[in-house]
């Protein structure tokens, strides 16, 4: 691979346009997320501090990530496009910082599905540590790949390095992990829970529904490892994956709106504290 940090003209399209498609897929999942946080912002003003914050840093790594994959694309495709002028000869800073924030936020959304685990499976040692284990073991390995790139300031080792496999095979146990272990003590049946109970059903949709979608996102972003040739289609769920850990985290907040209208209705509950974080939320 060349030391240019986009493929020669002819193959443009076939190297880049993966990632390009992601990233288009991604803006629109931005747009998402900005909603979901403003409705969080206009709805739950009483939640504790600790969850805001992360919500904000959520949102604002993930803001600072569509920047940077925004200024690589842009680099790309019209600055350096048929340009040989010495900044185009290298990759840009935005890429590498962005695999940095993706890995980064992909690891606080996982610790905060460790955080709600331990609540749900009444402080199961066992099940949060291995969420927590392989949530880590991603941020590493990603960690990992980032600086790579950094260091040898080639476009082919973010995709192509030997630590993309680990990388993807992390992402994708902690994703599933979370989903299979959240269903499990969520599914109608348990605790006395009937499986006619509708309120219920919808709370385990609610719970597990971004979870199974980053769990496929992650398993097909490690297939495509072992099919994409020269060219860089695992830019595509790489993109995609990152937003939707996003998206999974306001959602799974911004969820207790209906759960507080219906217990102002008197609606009995069994206590699910994976949802209802705040005592004080509105």
């Amino acid at each position: 691979m060349s030391s240019h940090f986009s493929p020669a003209p002819n193959s443009l399209v076939l190297g880049w346009a993966p990632g390009f498609i992601g990233y288009a897929v991604s803006l629109g999942m931005s747009g998402v997320c900005a909603g979901q946080m403003v409705f969080y912002m206009k709805t739950f003003v009483n939640d504790r501090k600790s969850i805001k914050l992360v919500v904000i840093l959520v949102f604002v790594v993930d803001l600072f990530h569509t920047y940077c994959t925004s200024a690589l694309y842009w680099k790309l495709l019209v600055v350096c496009r048929r340009n040989d002028s010495p900044k185009c000869q290298i990759i840009p800073w935005e890429l590498f910082t962005g695999i940095l924030l993706a890995c980064a936020l992909s690891f606080i959304v996982q610790c905060f599905y460790a955080h709600r685990i331990w609540i749900i499976t009444c402080k199961n040692r066992k099940l949060t540590g291995s969420v927590l284990v392989t949530a880590l073991a991603q941020y590493g390995l990603g960690t990992s790949a980032a600086i790579l790139t950094a260091q040898t300031r080639n476009a082919a080792s973010a995709f192509t390095s030997r630590l993309e496999i680990p990388y993807s095979v992390a992402s994708a146990t902690c994703e599933a992990l979370i989903s299979g272990i959240i269903l499990l003590y969520l599914r109608p049946g348990r605790n006395g829970v009937k499986r006619s109970n509708n309120y219920i059903q919808q709370l385990i949709v609610i719970s597990v529904q971004m979870g199974v979608f980053n769990s496929l996102v992650a398993i097909v972003w490690l297939l495509l490892h072992f099919i994409q040739g020269g060219s860089y289609w695992t830019a595509f769920p790489a993109a995609i994956l990152c937003k939707s850990n996003a998206n999974s985290l306001l959602a799974v907040l911004n969820a207790r709106k209906s759960i507080r209208s219906q217990q102002r209705n008197h609606i009995s509950l069994i206590p699910l504290s994976t949802i209802i974080v705040s005592s004080t939320s509105s």
